[in-house]
């Protein structure tokens, strides 16, 4: 996908990043990060059962700055899964977002 320019393009306007297969080590492609900086990145897993599903802190390392405040527990955060957070919903409106989660993670 990253030959592709009209991908990389995309990249450029991307806040938000849905970590691919479930955020375990192989689905994390360092090299997206070269077109953008997500102010949060979202992982639906469950219960850590292998070492690949570990990758909190490679994707914690590739957010904008103090990521994102969620707006249910006044929170910021850099990462959100499942697995701590219960539902997570986005809520955009005019250009920007709201963030809610079922728990306070």
């Amino acid at each position: 996908m990253l030959q592709r320019p009209d991908f990389c393009t995309k990249l450029r306007d991307t806040n938000i990043l849905v970590a691919s297969h479930h955020g375990r080590e192989s689905g994390f492609c360092p090299e997206i990060f070269d077109y953008f900086t997500p102010d949060a990145v979202v992982i639906s897993d469950k219960p850590i059962e292998h070492e690949t599903q570990k990758m909190g802190p490679d994707y914690r390392r590739v957010v904008r700055d103090s990521g994102v405040r969620v707006r249910s527990t006044g929170r910021d955060r850099r990462v959100l899964t499942t697995r701590r957070d219960g539902w997570i919903q986005f809520t955009v409106s005019d250009g920007s977002y709201f963030i809610d989660t079922e728990y306070a993670g």
